[in-house]
């Protein structure tokens, strides 16, 4: 088979036949040569970004033991050939030189030898080059502002020994580029990075590999800002004026993607947990006692799920606490009534509540609430001889909320 320089060859099947040698390949100090000895005939070569793939007429002198193959890599500045490895059997006719640098010029040459490592005289030598390296994707995009995560999308490769692509990325932190995936098949064309930073600059670009996993160039850079979180809520206020429950408001949240808020609740500043969704920009939260505290933080949360930052110190709310106790200062009897008389220790007050026990017996008490009561002082004319009794006075806001009553004390007379 005779074949033009331009031959057209599967570097695949060429790679299989005598690429390696079994005879030492280093150069000798002086090279026997017998002339008598055919040398190689080059039909042609077919070259590749890493492997130049060469072909030459059979040889059938009985003489020859195989082939030697000279080589000189013109980007290290060699002065000549050297022999570089040998196809051991004088009926091959293909050989493939591998691992090449890509772009790069080579010369060679090829002479038979015998078995005693006698030359023929070397072939014409050729001046060949590896092809440059793959060029990467034509189109190369990213899509961005997407919560935590980016779209990086592309032209399939045209060449059909790409087999999959390297996505590579650098943040403006890194000096390096760093591969994060690999996506196997030619006609792939997206690809989602995922658990990235918020509003966050990232730079991507995408080498093609073939099947003989040659890399291309990288394609051109693809920048990415990831979405922003919400703006952190401003402006929140928790009441602690009101009974049984605590009022909180805060301004309204204008980002454009904005879904609702999150409010969080704790006993203590430094503990908390989720506690209600809300679209609105108060919230009332009831408690069970009087004077219960509550720390709170709110925070927008938009429609992709990003929430905003906290607040740096939670606000405090808390329900009104009780009245003052009111100080009971007198509890006498005069002229069969029981005369009481108290201080008003709270401005909040507005009545009072006078609890009057009534002591039958040891078990048998009757209880009772005079209430409504305006002044601070009281006359009870419903009383008996040798009924003994206790008043306790309880201070009332304008709430409802109630004073703890005032220490008991105690009434009776003896009948006339």
């Amino acid at each position: 088979m005779k074949l033009s320089t331009k031959i057209i060859l599967s570097l695949t099947s060429l790679a299989v036949i005598f690429s390696g040698c079994t005879k030492e390949t280093s150069t000798p100090a002086q090279v026997k040569i017998d002339p008598t000895l055919p040398t190689p005939v080059i039909n042609g070569h077919l070259a590749d970004m890493n492997a130049i793939a060469f072909e030459w007429q059979s040889i059938n002198d009985p003489r020859v033991e195989g082939i030697y193959v000279y080589q000189l890599d013109t980007s290290k500045k060699e002065s000549k050939l050297q022999r570089v490895d040998s196809v051991p059997s004088r009926y091959a006719t293909h050989y493939t030189s591998m691992h090449l640098t890509p772009d790069t010029r080579y010369r060679y040459s090829f002479s038979t030898y015998t078995d005693d490592d006698i030359e023929s005289n070397p072939s014409t030598t050729l001046k060949v080059s590896t092809l440059p390296v793959l060029v990467s994707v034509s189109f190369f995009k990213s899509i961005g502002n997407m919560p935590r995560s980016a779209k990086l999308i592309w032209r399939p490769h045209t060449n059909l020994k790409v087999k999959a692509y390297k996505l590579e990325r650098q943040t403006l932190e890194d000096k390096e580029w760093e591969t994060i995936a690999t996506i196997n098949g030619r006609l792939s064309a997206e690809y989602i990075d995922v658990e990235l930073q918020d509003n966050h600059v990232y730079k991507y670009r995408l080498r093609a590999v073939t099947y003989d996993n040659l890399t291309s160039t990288p394609s051109e850079i693809a920048k990415v800002v990831t979405k922003p979180l919400p703006m952190r809520v401003k402006n929140i206020k928790a009441t602690t004026n009101m009974p049984k429950h605590i009022e909180l408001t805060w301004d309204a949240n204008t980002h454009k993607d904005f879904s609702h808020y999150n409010l969080y609740r704790g006993n203590a500043s430094s503990s908390y947990s989720y506690y209600v969704k809300t679209r609105k920009t108060h919230f009332s939260d009831t408690t069970k006692k009087d004077a219960q505290s509550y720390y709170y933080y709110v925070t927008a949360v938009d429609k992709d799920g990003l929430e905003s930052p906290k607040q740096k110190l939670p606000v405090q709310g808390m329900s009104l606490a009780k009245p003052k106790t009111p100080a009971l200062l007198e509890g006498t009897v005069v002229d069969n009534a029981t005369r009481l008389k108290w201080q008003r220790n709270d401005k909040r007050a507005v009545s009072y509540t006078i609890v009057k026990t009534t002591k039958h017996s040891w078990v048998d008490k009757t209880i009772i609430e005079i209430t409504d009561v305006k002044q601070n002082q009281f006359t009870d004319m419903d009383i008996l001889p040798e009924i003994a009794y206790e008043y306790q006075i309880i201070a009332v806001d304008v709430n409802g909320l109630t004073s703890e009553p005032t220490p008991a004390v105690e009434i009776s007379y003896k009948a006339n």
